[in-house]
């Protein structure tokens, strides 16, 4: 694949962990922590993303606080 192919790929993908985002947030933002961390990881799971429990737990924080979460893709 060449880096136009890579670049496209990486842009779908953030298009789909956007929009799972937008959702979520939609449905739970502001609720308590506890109850946002067993649903974060089916969310993404459902888009075929699989956080890390670290990852799970600071994007709940982020949500709950109705505060910004910085995506990094590896």
């Amino acid at each position: 694949m060449n880096g136009a192919g890579m670049r496209e790929m990486f842009a779908g993908i953030a298009k789909k962990i956007d929009d799972a985002d937008r959702r979520f947030r939609r449905q739970y933002e502001g609720k308590p922590i506890e109850e946002l961390k067993p649903r974060v990881g089916a969310a993404f799971a459902a888009i075929g993303v699989n956080l890390p429990t670290s990852q799970i737990d600071d994007y709940a924080k982020a949500v709950s606080a109705r505060e910004p979460f910085k995506w990094v893709l590896k």
